[in-house]
């Protein structure tokens, strides 16, 4: 299996006119289950019968992604597949719902006009699966696959918001395969056109876009692919659809601190502060700001402790949690003498794994935390 990665390219720009022809002249042959979701979509048509030689899936649209662009590089590969051949259009409705459509893109009018129906195709219902899209892939084995997505599902396997960039990629693949949910890839040619983000979306940090490739690469390779590559999409303007913003999160965040009695804590969230399945910060400098401000002066009678966590994820190793927790901890522990705390006054470090979640459930991204609890005994 080899992996590509290719920067953005100029997008497929035809005259209006052009475009509106084509959506004129196809004709509909449509097949495949029917979302049945009200998205907001129309079945392209074709004046004559499309062999189908590959697949595109694309994930309803949002208001808080931008609207997709063909890549040239994309559409010469479509071009490739020769006259009268096309792809199954796989669309992913708001609902986790697909429906299966032939296309014909192997000219300039038909990719335009196919660009159009990408783009139609807006979530009703607030959810993004493009999981389920390549799991409803059926065109001929081995032929290649387009997906057109932000790769920021939120349902199913590859939730991002119980991921929360920090479940290790081998663990969610292993997961995965596990409970039934990887596709069938098998000797195909899988690339993702990401779409860009918009609206209320957080742009990902260079260490969330690798994490989301290494997940994404993970499943589809797993899943038998021959080649992954990554295409940055290049589209501006939002879409309409109801589908939230996927939580990122920031290294400078302030962090949580609650107090009762003579006893306070911090909490830290660690998607945010650590490599993803690391104890390695993102950015020190800035949680140690944070730090600081959370701890604020220290008595010389306070007591503190320090417990790591993870949230539970199904097939996970718990001692490989435990580990993890504990790597997490040790860290914030010296964070804390680094800002001044007096390592005589640290009287505990423990990682609790996933045996002691703050919240429940226990898969709660919440629980990927390390707790510093100050009590003073003065």
């Amino acid at each position: 299996m080899s992996r590509r990665r290719t920067p953005p390219t100029l997008p497929v720009r035809l005259p209006i006119l052009a475009a509106a022809v084509a959506l004129l002249t196809l004709t509909a042959c449509s097949s495949g289950g029917s979302s049945g979701s009200g998205e907001s979509s129309a079945a392209p048509t074709s004046a004559a019968p499309v062999t189908v030689a590959g697949s595109v899936v694309s994930t309803a649209g949002s208001s808080n992604e931008a609207q997709i662009v063909v890549p040239e590089v994309v559409a010469a590969q479509w071009a490739a597949l020769g006259s009268g051949n096309g792809v199954e259009w796989v669309a992913v409705a708001g609902d986790g719902t697909t429906s299966t459509t032939p296309v014909a893109v192997a000219d300039a009018d038909a990719t335009s006009a196919f660009t159009a129906q990408l783009n139609a195709l807006q979530a009703a219902s607030p959810g993004r699966d493009a999981l389920a899209g390549l799991d409803a892939v059926a065109s001929p084995a081995g032929s290649p696959v387009w997906v057109f997505s932000p790769l920021l599902d939120t349902q199913g396997a590859l939730d991002m918001n119980l991921l929360a960039f920090d479940q290790s990629p081998p663990d969610v693949v292993s997961a995965a395969t596990a409970s039934g949910a990887l596709p069938d890839l098998t000797g195909r040619e899988v690339n993702f056109v990401v779409t860009p983000v918009a609206g209320q979306q957080n742009a990902l940090s260079d260490v969330q876009v690798g994490y989301q490739h290494a997940i994404w690469e993970g499943i589809a390779t797993a899943a038998g692919a021959s080649t992954v590559t990554f295409y940055d999409g290049t589209g501006t303007g939002a879409g309409t659809g109801t589908i939230p913003a996927v939580a990122t999160p920031d290294p400078t965040d302030k962090i949580s601190s609650e107090g009762s009695g003579p006893t306070r804590t911090c909490t830290l969230p660690t998607p945010a502060l650590f490599l993803p399945n690391q104890a390695a910060l993102i950015d020190k400098a800035a949680t140690l700001t944070a730090l600081s401000e959370c701890v604020g002066t220290v008595d010389p009678s306070t007591k503190i402790s320090v417990e790591g966590r993870t949230a539970a994820v199904p097939g996970g190793d718990p001692q490989g949690a435990i580990d993890l927790s504990t790597q997490r901890a040790t860290e914030v522990a010296v964070l804390l003498q680094e800002v001044g705390v007096p390592g005589e006054n640290i009287t505990s470090v423990v990682g609790l794994g996933d045996s002691s979640p703050l919240v429940q459930p226990a898969s709660d991204p919440e629980n990927r935390s390390v707790v510093v609890t100050f009590t003073s005994t003065g």
